[in-house]
């Protein structure tokens, strides 16, 4: 589960110290990141220190980014098992308010996956919201991920600030941090916006008031790729008109639904500047060639 990212670009900031990032271990510092979860999200999505405790002690693990040694982000991941194949589950990723922005939530990543590969992990998968577009290009465009698995309600009712009222739907993303795919997309030689603006569209929509609306969905046929929009900002959706998002939730449900039975795979974001739709990019394709 990746909790709201606010990683949509990297700008430029001077520390006085640099930021460390490093492995945490001692029980201090991990209560430090029960502290950290409860002061940046609700209470009722915090993993608690037994659970941090126990997973780092059995093939989990959590990185933290410090500032004079101030704990300012983390990542945690536990272990998982499926299908005869390891992998590890990044659960919770956070960056405090003050830093977000800055590109830390991407060096964490990036350190996670450093360790992952060195523990003898070739796959990371977590959850996000696929309204979020901000974490959607975050993990798709920058990390090079990927999402061929919608869960509806996957957390059932949900009562934080973020997905209160709406079912919490999620996308599994994943990441195959050995992969040609992830290389490049974390050298910045993943396919160009360009190259899939043809791409028709496969959800209609309307704009009222500068509210999108979805409208229709289109039927699939054997394309090489479809676009699917979705709101650019939807917590701002959500506080400007609840059914908007609403409608927004279930339609998009039912458009990517339809798209993974038939063999597609969300492979991108592509974002609209100055604009209040962006449009995932789904692609008919096997992922299995892109393994190094």
């Amino acid at each position: 589960m990746i909790l709201f990212y606010d990683v949509w670009r990297d700008l430029p900031m001077v520390f006085t110290q640099p930021i460390i990032y490093k492995s945490i271990i001692s029980l201090k510092e991990i209560q430090d990141v029960v502290s950290f979860q409860e002061d940046i999200w609700d209470k009722d999505v915090v993993t608690p220190l037994p659970q941090l405790v126990a997973a780092t002690h059995n093939g989990g693990n959590i990185v933290g980014a410090f500032k004079e040694g101030e704990l300012i982000g983390f990542s945690y991941g536990f272990s998982g098992f499926k299908n005869g194949k390891k992998y590890l589950i990044s659960h919770m990723t956070g960056v405090h308010n003050k830093y977000r922005n800055y590109g830390i939530g991407l060096q964490l990543k990036l350190k996670q996956r450093e360790w992952a590969v060195d523990y003898g992990y070739q796959k990371i998968v977590w959850t996000f919201d696929p309204l979020e577009a901000k974490n959607a290009y975050f993990n798709l465009n920058k990390l090079g991920a990927y999402s061929q698995t919608y869960f509806p309600s996957y957390y059932g009712e949900m009562s934080d600030k973020l997905n209160k009222g709406l079912p919490s739907d999620r996308f599994l993303v994943e990441w195959d941090i050995c992969s040609n795919r992830v290389t490049n997309a974390l050298t910045g030689v993943l396919k160009k916006d360009t190259l899939v603006n043809h791409y028709k569209s496969l959800l209609s929509y309307s704009d009222s008031r500068n509210i999108p609306y979805p409208d229709e969905r289109e039927s699939i046929k054997n394309e090489d790729g479809y676009l699917i929009p979705v709101p650019a900002n939807f917590q701002i959706l959500k506080q400007e008109d609840f059914e908007a998002a609403r409608a927004w939730r279930y339609k998009l449900r039912d458009a990517v639904n339809d798209a993974f039975s038939k063999g597609f795979v969300v492979t991108g974001m592509l974002k609209k500047n100055l604009a209040n739709i962006h449009f995932y990019v789904i692609e008919n394709k096997s992922m299995e060639p892109l393994y190094d």
